[in-house]
């Protein structure tokens, strides 16, 4: 393979550059637009350069088509891109598979790199609660890159809560209920912004329909649209009705407006022209506000959809639905969409130990849906995300669980589940979920609130290593007036999540305005790359190596 570092910087006019994402199906177009050039232009170099980095499977597809040498491949990773004021990402949609699947930690180390980078800027991390394996190394690695450019700045950062997406991957696979989660999720957002098509965003805003189908950008960060961002954190169905309460209040003055008389004060009335003319200028934006959630909502309407939430909110409850079998039969017999379905596998998996009767379920997909969905199997069994339910005896559940939590044990331990979720009056993070909080939220929670010395045997008995200051008292009664606490997830990070984490900011910094708190906080999100489940189950199993021989075919389809 050639490196463009080992070529003279002088590139001549006659050649050509390509800067790409590792994606195959751009890198297939490259191939064949470098095929069409060198029959036009035989003695242009071609030089392939990938952001934010090459991967094995791009690799090994050039290798595989022998084009590997009709480029001169050069990547250009970048260092942390700035979303949003909160949020910072390295913008990697592979890191599930390249960590949990092809054990490369490229992207944790790049992740080190530009972390040390951020606190040159901002100040040094004081405080540090670690979750995880990866959390570890990660750490480890953030004090070796210090100590090697001699780190000299003074500043300070209160504290650091780094969480092993493998702590909590159940969260990945759990529906939506945010605005943006669910925006991510069925529309896509990409570096804070959107595109929907203009029929869609526009409908409403003029007499003449929009037939328009050309997709426009909707920038959706702080910068670009505040009035959007006081709705995003919130659950879409609350979002929905409190735009619908805005409009009748807004039609109601207006109606005030249409009967003013000469009984109404001079105050009364400047008061109302000002409420008009207000909604005057953010009138556009609640109309296309509301038409990207009425395009979303009618995607989670329906019996199936209704019928799939209610599974689904069982086993994250701790309970297998009576008759969660036949629903998999009537969804396997229709043909319903197969990503539904192995996303609802997953997460019995998870919850329950494993899927009762997985061989059987797995032969049938494989038979209705296609052989070629035997890697999708393999790299959900890799990843551990599917596998057999094994009913051990008593002695050896008991042996288990004194070193390992199951999900119904860490329910209960660290209250995950709220029976008493009320979503006319959202006191906890576990609104994201329609009552049942991620497990990623409630530990930083617990951090922020100086909890985990007192979790602390709870936490040791969750996959992987923790760490955390001895007096915690630190993080919860800050010194200085404003502190920052960085929260970085390895591996990604969904929009759920995040808004998750917005609103546990945002009640913390409440109690400080109503003196329940002392000092104010403001989190910063560090992540690998924002995730949802169509970017997750996109990089898995469309992986075929060629070295695929029968018998691991045979031992993926466990032929006896």
């Amino acid at each position: 393979m050639k490196d463009v570092s080992s070529i003279s910087t002088n590139v001549s006019e006659n050649d050509v550059l390509f800067m790409i994402r590792p994606e195959l199906e751009i890198l297939n177009t490259v191939i064949n637009i470098g095929t069409i050039l060198h029959a036009v232009r035989r003695n242009a170099k071609k030089y392939l350069i990938f952001i934010p980095g090459e991967n094995n499977d791009i690799i090994g597809h050039m290798l595989n088509t022998n084009v590997i040498n009709n480029f001169f491949i050069k990547t250009l990773n970048f260092d942390l891109i700035p979303i949003d004021i909160d949020l910072l990402s390295l913008e990697r949609d592979n890191t599930l598979r390249e960590i949990y699947i092809e054990n490369n930690l490229s992207s944790i180390d790049d992740l080190a790199c530009a972390f040390v980078k951020f606190e040159n800027c901002f100040g040094k991390v004081k405080y540090k609660y670690i979750k995880g394996d990866l959390a570890q190394n990660f750490c480890n690695s953030i004090e070796q890159k210090e100590k090697d450019m001699n780190f000299n700045n003074t500043d300070e950062l209160l504290g650091m809560i780094v969480l092993d997406r493998s702590v909590d991957f159940l969260t990945l696979v759990c529906s939506n209920y945010t605005l943006e989660g669910l925006i991510d999720e069925k529309i896509g957002i990409n570096l804070g912004k959107v595109k929907i098509k203009e029929s869609i965003l526009k409908e409403g805003m003029t007499k003449e329909p929009i037939n328009s189908n050309k997709s426009i950008p909707y920038g959706i960060t702080t910068k670009t649209n505040q009035f959007y961002c006081s709705f995003r954190i919130m659950h879409y169905l609350d979002a929905s009705r409190l735009i619908i309460n805005i409009k009748d209040y807004y039609k109601k003055l207006a109606s005030d407006d249409k009967k003013k008389n000469k009984n109404m004060s001079m105050s009364k009335l400047s008061e109302l022209t000002k409420d008009l003319n207000e909604f005057i200028t953010f009138k556009d934006k609640l109309i296309m506000l509301e038409n990207i959630l009425n395009f979303i909502i009618k995607s989670v309407q329906g019996p199936n959809y209704l019928n799939y939430i209610e599974k689904e909110q069982l086993m994250l409850a701790g309970d297998l639905p009576k008759n969660l079998y036949s629903f998999y039969e009537e969804h396997l017999y229709e043909q319903r969409d197969l990503l539904t379905l192995i996303k609802l596998l997953v997460i019995e998996s998870i919850t329950q130990n494993g899927v009762k009767d997985y061989q059987k379920l797995k032969r049938e997909i494989l038979n209705i849906y296609g052989y070629q969905n035997i890697f999708l199997f393999r790299d959900l069994e890799t990843i551990g995300w599917l596998k057999e339910k094994v009913f051990l005896n008593n002695i050896l559940n008991i042996r288990k669980n004194i070193t390992e939590l199951n999900h119904n044990q860490i329910n209960e331990k660290l209250g995950l589940v709220n029976l008493n979720f009320d979503a006319q009056n959202i006191q906890d993070c576990s609104y994201v979920f329609g009552g049942y909080c991620p497990l990623s939220l409630r530990l930083i929670e617990a951090a922020v609130e100086g909890r985990w010395h007192k979790i602390s045997d709870t936490l040791k008995k969750i996959q992987g290593f923790v760490a955390f200051p001895q007096k915690e008292n630190f993080i919860k009664e800050p010194e200085k007036d404003e502190n920052i606490i960085v929260i970085v997830f390895l591996g990604g990070i969904t929009y759920t999540e995040i808004e998750g984490i917005r609103y546990l900011n945002r009640k913390f910094n409440e109690e400080y305005l109503n003196k329940k708190r002392d000092k104010k906080m403001q989190f910063i999100i560090i992540t690998t790359g924002i995730l949802n489940t169509k970017k997750i189950f996109g990089n898995f199993g469309n992986k075929e190596s060629p070295s695929f021989t029968m018998k691991q075919f045979r031992d993926c389809l466990k032929i006896k």
